[in-house]
């Protein structure tokens, strides 16, 4: 069958692209309109280009790219949002220009850049904004039985713009009598034309049928893509439901990319960037060490707590103190992910913008963590998920990050529930892994934290219906978001 999937990074990256594109391109073009020819190009090309890195990373930043997860109620609100991030782009060219007096990019020259790349940027955005009508993917689903039905209306009423579900296609011509219903199998190629229809989603609980395995795959030779469930909601959730996940799919689901990215590159990226933020969080960090001092002078402004790391080994993590110093004086306790009752005023500040996080970075460089990865948990919390949550270890074969995809997409955990749907969104990290994925989920974090954190999922869930690993997490407990 076609198994690829298209990774969340990529899709951002190719709409930042015709961002980026389009800003420099309109200035070429200005130059070119003010000065009859391109005079002085060359100078002209680093505020340009640091311009448009700072219109592309501002606009990312306001989820304006991210149209399936975060989208605003009208195209007019998220045309108010692009041109703050146009204006971003345009101080930034001003700014730049500036530092060398040769670079200076003079009030004519950006008033016709303006002219020409804001309309085209509108045009984008628009695009990108109503792409989920202008062309939906259009999928059909194979239906076994009557049961598989709630499958269907689940994908129907809980995917995300831009999958656009037609109807059923049934194994059998009469094993099933819907209105939804496209036909049988055997009239696919027939029915996937008639319909425009882009791909046929099946489960691979049907590829045990040897009748339906043959014929999907000769429907592949027949140049019709076949997914598994698994890949669409891959491509479009940007999770990976853990009901669907198989032990072939963990063994299989890497890419030659993700695997030199963590063996040679991502070290690199977590010294360059730890380095550069003790820099830069350095008054941060002096501001949270008033705030302990002020509000809870009794104890040290720091503390140490043992946390599960890579493969399982434990190490002792550095934060800043936002609770009172007899916490957990009856033993380890979940926090609560309401008010807790433990952290002392100042605190609760310190938790909500991650300053109390910044000595991690300390982490970072011993090699103890990474900038990006899933969330550190505590072995006492570890020892029980991994009982009631399939493929919990899973979340261990890289090391715990400062930051994560999960921790961008998925607001702190409460319940067993929640550290499930923490780690749908770790495996998907594991998975498409990169350098441009962890720049994007720095920039993600940035947009949390000026938000003072996630108030509710980035988009609404969607559980299958018919599992293919069946779950056994039936139990309800407190999870820690950070202690």
């Amino acid at each position: 069958m076609n198994t690829s999937t298209s990774s969340h990074s990529l899709v951002i990256a190719k709409r930042a692209a015709r961002d980026l594109f389009i800003f420099a391109i309109a200035y070429g073009i200005a130059n070119y309109v003010r000065f009859s020819t391109l005079w002085r190009i060359d100078n002209f090309i680093p505020p340009i280009f640091i311009g448009a890195l700072a219109l592309v990373s501002a606009t990312y930043i306001l989820g304006l790219y991210s149209v399936e997860s975060q989208r605003r109620s009208s195209f007019r609100i998220h045309l108010l949002l692009m041109t703050f991030g146009f204006f971003i782009g345009l101080i930034t060219v001003t700014l730049v220009g500036y530092v060398s007096f040769d670079q200076r990019v003079g009030r004519g020259f950006m008033a016709l850049g303006c002219l020409f790349s804001y309309p085209l940027l509108a045009l984008n955005h628009w695009f990108i904004f109503y792409k989920h009508k202008l062309a939906p993917k259009r999928i059909a689903i194979l239906i076994e039985s009557d049961n598989e039905m709630i499958e269907y209306q689940q994908i129907r009423n809980k995917f995300p713009l831009g999958v656009q579900c037609l109807g059923i296609i049934s194994t059998t011509r009469d094993l099933i009598a819907h209105s939804d219903l496209l036909g049988s199998l055997d009239e696919a190629p027939a029915i996937i034309k008639d319909n425009h229809l882009d791909c046929l989603v099946f489960s691979e609980a049907h590829l045990k049928n040897e009748t339906t395995r043959t014929r999907l795959r000769q429907l592949r030779y027949l140049g019709i893509t076949c997914t598994p469930l698994i890949n669409i909601s891959e491509r479009h959730l940007h999770y990976i439901p853990l009901d669907l996940i198989t032990l072939d799919w963990l063994l299989y689901s890497g890419n030659g990319s993700r695997d030199l990215y963590f063996s040679k590159m991502k070290r690199l990226f977590d010294i360059v960037s730890s380095i550069f933020l003790i820099i830069a969080s350095f008054p941060f960090f002096l501001l949270g060490i008033a705030i302990v001092r002020f509000f809870s002078p009794e104890g040290s402004a720091f503390f140490t707590q043992e946390r599960v790391g890579r493969f399982g080994k434990t190490f002792k993590i550095w934060k800043i103190r936002s609770m009172r110093t007899d916490a957990e004086a009856s033993g380890p306790m979940w926090s609560s992910v309401s008010k807790d009752p433990r952290v002392f005023p100042g605190g609760a500040l310190l938790r909500k913008y991650r300053i109390d996080e910044i000595p991690q970075l300390i982490n970072i460089l011993r090699g103890e963590m990474s900038f990006v990865g899933p969330r550190s948990e505590r072995p006492e919390f570890v020892s029980q998920l991994r009982e009631v949550i399939p493929f919990y270890e899973e979340r261990h074969m890289i090391h715990p990050g400062l930051t994560g995809w999960a921790q961008v997409s998925y607001p702190y955990g409460a319940s067993v529930e929640d550290a499930k749907c923490k780690l749908e969104y770790d495996l998907y990290y594991l998975k498409h892994a990169g350098i441009v994925f962890d720049l994007m989920i720095l920039l993600d974090t940035i947009r949390v934290v000026l938000g003072g954190g996630m108030k509710s999922p980035a988009q609404q869930r969607y559980a299958p219906a018919i599992a293919t690993s069946e779950p056994n997490c039936t139990n309800s407990c407190a999870l820690s978001p950070s202690l």
